[in-house]
């Protein structure tokens, strides 16, 4: 027990204690606030990353599919920025004739309410497959990634997978 008030008489003889236990609980509080953030960051990047996935292996499905298309590899790149779109309530007030609508977005709970989260925008995608030396089967393959991604053709590439 003598120990512990020895301890405690030394903690209080340092000059300016309360400054440093002041700091020591930012750095704390700091530290969580960035470990809290980067989780959400890398859940949103999981669910991303799941989603592509998921593109990426239904494209290889159905490119190998094609009649004279044999294996094929797909690749998807994709901004990470998150896009939501959020709820709006829309107040229509008439006075002297004058007609005003104001839009506001609707919270709850001091956050705004998120009424949908869209899948990240994609940028380009490159196809590797047998048989696309054939043009015919190229430009099957390029149909296939616009009409299943809705991405233009220009940001379609294809290439004949090596033998």
């Amino acid at each position: 027990m003598s120990k512990i008030k020895s301890l405690f008489a030394k903690i209080k003889s340092i000059k300016n204690i309360e400054i440093y236990v002041a700091l020591l609980l930012a750095v704390v509080v700091i530290v969580a606030v960035f470990i809290g953030n980067s989780s959400k960051n890398s859940e949103q990047t999981s669910t991303d990353n799941s989603y592509i996935a998921q593109m990426e292996h239904k494209i290889c499905n159905v490119v190998e599919n094609i009649s004279g298309c044999g294996k094929a590899t797909v690749a998807i790149s994709y901004s990470s920025n998150e896009e939501k779109v959020y709820a709006y309530e829309t107040q229509t007030t008439t006075s002297n004739g004058v007609t005003t609508v104001t839009k506001s977005i609707v919270s709850v709970k001091g956050e705004p309410l998120v009424t949908e989260t869209l899948p990240p925008k994609i940028l380009g995608v490159v196809v590797v497959a047998e048989g696309a030396n054939d043009p015919i089967i190229r430009y099957k393959i390029v149909e296939v990634v616009v009409t299943l991604l809705n991405v233009d053709a220009n940001n379609v590439q294809v290439f004949t997978y090596k033998s």
